[in-house]
């Protein structure tokens, strides 16, 4: 397999205990010079896996926001094009030949891609996933911090990917729950000191933290019509659901304790 130039693109991820999820991802990157991942101290078998890529660096670094965390695995890039990549991703291969295609004829400064999304590892016929710019060019493009997740800031123009990325994400529910739960501590805090004037419809409604659970919950299974995908549908559904209720009890808790502070 021909090796791609690292002065022209090299891939970033970053990793705390992906050990169920990394060797999927870093399979399909095998064509790549270079390939950074940012781990903040995992405890299982992620850096083991990661070790058996020739191709692959690791670095750690304590995990403070998804901003400044993505923001300094940047800095221990130096090609021309970055692809960021979550390690519960897999890349088919019209993916990797569109990208490469990009990185040596592509006239944008980002490509946005859609997702697929998988549970146990079979496609759902819908999902609520949105675009995500995942490639880019380095000199133009840096991170900052939007509640709980991170955004690309791109000083430039987007194109957008004709093929997509596959979700699979097989970490346990334990792990999952603990993640959403610190996801919605976040969010909660941006959605509370956020006027309303200036949110979009979907932040109103999940502001309410009444209406957010029930409507993803029918949304889902009724016009994204998850259930005729079987359990798998159900799953995908209440997981959606159960983020809305974390997020709305996480809202209620810090507004009562706000109340009581400046009570």
């Amino acid at each position: 397999m021909e090796i791609l130039n690292s002065n022209i693109l090299q891939a970033l991820i970053l990793t705390k205990n992906e050990e169920p999820n990394l060797k999927r991802v870093l399979d399909k990157l095998t064509w790549l010079g270079r390939v950074v991942i940012l781990d903040s101290f995992s405890t299982d078998a992620t850096l083991e896996i990661a070790a058996s890529y020739p191709n692959t660096v690791v670095v750690q670094r304590p995990f403070d926001t998804h901003g400044k965390q993505w923001n300094y695995g940047l800095s221990l890039l130096n090609s021309e094009w970055i692809l960021s990549l979550d390690a519960d991703y897999v890349l088919p291969d019209d993916f990797i030949a569109e990208t490469k295609n990009y990185v040596t004829s592509g006239t944008e400064t980002a490509y946005e891609t859609n997702f697929k999304f998988l549970v146990f590892g079979k496609p759902l016929l819908k999902d609520n996933t949105t675009p995500r710019p995942v490639l880019f060019k380095k000199a133009l493009c840096n991170y900052f911090d939007d509640g709980h997740t991170q955004r690309l800031k791109i000083n430039g123009t987007t194109g957008m990917y004709k093929a997509v990325i596959l979700h699979d994400d097989r970490k346990s529910f334990s792990r999952w729950l603990s993640n959403q739960d610190g996801y919605a501590i976040k969010e909660a805090n941006k959605l509370i000191s956020s006027p309303s004037a200036g949110l979009p419809m979907s932040s109103k409604i999940r502001k309410t933290k009444i209406f957010a659970p029930f409507i993803v919950f029918f949304y889902s299974l009724f016009v994204k019509g998850l259930i005729f995908n079987g359990w798998r549908g159900w799953h995908y559904t209440l997981q959606r659901t159960m983020v809305e209720i974390i997020l709305a009890l996480r809202m209620i808790e810090e507004e009562k304790l706000k109340k009581d502070t400046e009570g």
